[in-house]
């Protein structure tokens, strides 16, 4: 029986984004849906529990996680949340006001064992100029895995929404320990591995701000390490999808090729070599062919 009024539990993950986290607040505020919760989980020491508390809203629930990013703050949210469905918004962005409505919609004329995800729009916080749409198209479930695999093309974390038992079942957050560790991509893939079916929202409910002050946490640039985080990264897809890529070769491409340079980047040549010979099995081309080479003497050359 389906629940007209379902609780919504929304997810924001912050850190020293005090001057930017409003936007994201009041344009929940202005949701037309209005049975939900924010948990607002903070990671920083600014005072962003200043601001969000100065709002005095009953639907909002702010507590601070300051060890364990947001894989921490994720899991500490999912677990004081209520939310019969949880879905997301970064600190810097905003949904337009029929979005938590439109999700309901189609999550809810869907069986029980599928999630959501949405098309997204980039704006310049600058200009607020509309710069692309990021659009969500592919649908299904186990049969979609190597192209899941192969691309993120099930992503975009504040487009997602999981039924309660479904996000608990991938592990009530993020997935730990592979380097991205606020890999939407990567958990999409983990719920279809799962068994769990995926349908695309294909209108655009998400407004996304780039060219701002603060750096993104999906941003290369708010980590340090980045080879190391992105070996990590590539690797998990390799060996965590090691039956699918063994079926659909084509589905490792993008992955050999970012782990082959990152290694190359970390002066491990050697193993960049192993990941190029793997990379000439699943695509021989001649932009395979070059990429070692090119690559090599590249980075070589920068180091003059």
């Amino acid at each position: 029986m389906v629940n007209n009024q379902p609780l919504v539990t929304i997810i924001t993950n912050t850190k020293n984004r005090a001057n930017l986290i409003s936007r994201c607040i009041e344009s929940i505020q202005k949701q037309t849906y209005q049975n939900y919760e924010h948990i607002v989980a903070d990671g920083g020491t600014d005072n962003t529990k200043q601001v969000v508390e100065a709002y005095n809203d009953p639907h909002i629930k702010y507590i601070s996680v300051s060890v364990g990013g947001p894989v921490a703050q994720t899991r500490e949210a999912f677990k004081i949340s209520k939310g019969d469905f949880i879905t997301f918004l970064d600190d810097d962005d905003e949904y337009t006001p029929e979005k938590i409505e439109k999700q309901l919609e189609l999550i809810q004329s869907l069986p029980e064992d599928y999630f959501i995800y949405g098309s997204m729009t980039y704006y310049d916080n600058n200009t607020k100029e509309e710069l692309r749409i990021h659009k969500a198209e592919v649908e299904g479930g186990k049969e979609i895995l190597p192209m899941a695999v192969a691309n993120p093309v099930i992503c975009g974390t504040p487009t997602l929404m999981f039924c309660r038992r479904i996000f608990e079942s991938i592990g009530g957050t993020w997935i730990a320990g592979i380097g991205n560790e606020m890999s939407d991509w990567a958990l999409g893939c983990r719920a279809l591995k799962q068994g769990w079916k995926v349908a695309a929202l294909k209108e655009s409910y998400l407004r996304i701000y780039i060219n701002h002050d603060g750096v993104r946490m999906s941003d290369p640039r708010f980590y340090e390490n980045n080879a190391e985080r992105y070996i990590k990264f590539h690797t998990h897809f390799l060996t965590e999808y090691t039956d699918v890529i063994k079926e659909h070769p084509k589905a490792g491409i993008f992955h050999y090729q970012n782990l082959m340079r990152y290694y190359a980047s970390a002066g491990l040549y050697g193993k960049a070599y192993g990941i190029w010979k793997k990379l000439l099995i699943a695509n021989f081309s001649p932009k395979s062919l070059a990429l070692f080479p090119y690559t090599c003497f590249r980075n070589l050359f920068s180091k003059k």
